[in-house]
């Protein structure tokens, strides 16, 4: 991973996570070995902070790009994901939703300089959107 990947995975956690779990999950991001212990927690919902998050309902890829449109003409976005076959990636929107949306892995969807996220944990109704900045 290069280093401005790993700056936008901090960047996301101080900015979306859960205050009680920031600095572990920093450390656990800058040592490749112990990576795989955050994205173990990419599957609860609990690892978010709440207050800055939205549940997504209905029409997800719908919901997500309209939200994204806020940030401009943006074409991809960075994948965080227990599922290696993305984690990691920049990927295109669609490419993305497709391969996140109803798979049911823990995955964070980082849209621009982390503007926005997306976050998709197992189970039915685990799907977040971090809220318009007022």
């Amino acid at each position: 991973m290069i280093d401005s990947e790993i700056d936008l995975e901090i960047k996301v956690i101080t900015k979306f996570l859960n205050s009680e779990k920031r600095d572990r999950y920093v450390n656990f991001v800058q040592n490749g070995k112990t990576r795989p212990k955050f994205l173990k927690d990419l599957s609860k919902s609990d690892f978010l902070n709440q207050n800055l998050f939205e549940s997504v309902d209905g029409n997800e890829s719908e919901i997500i790009k309209d939200r994204i449109k806020s940030i401009g003409n943006i074409k991809d976005c960075y994948v965080i994901s227990e599922n290696k076959n993305i984690d990691q990636k920049r990927m295109s929107i669609e490419n993305a939703l497709t391969e996140t949306i109803g798979a049911d892995e823990g995955t964070l969807l980082v849209f621009g300089n982390a503007e926005i996220v997306y976050s998709e944990a197992e189970g039915f109704n685990n799907r977040w959107i971090s809220k318009k900045k007022k």
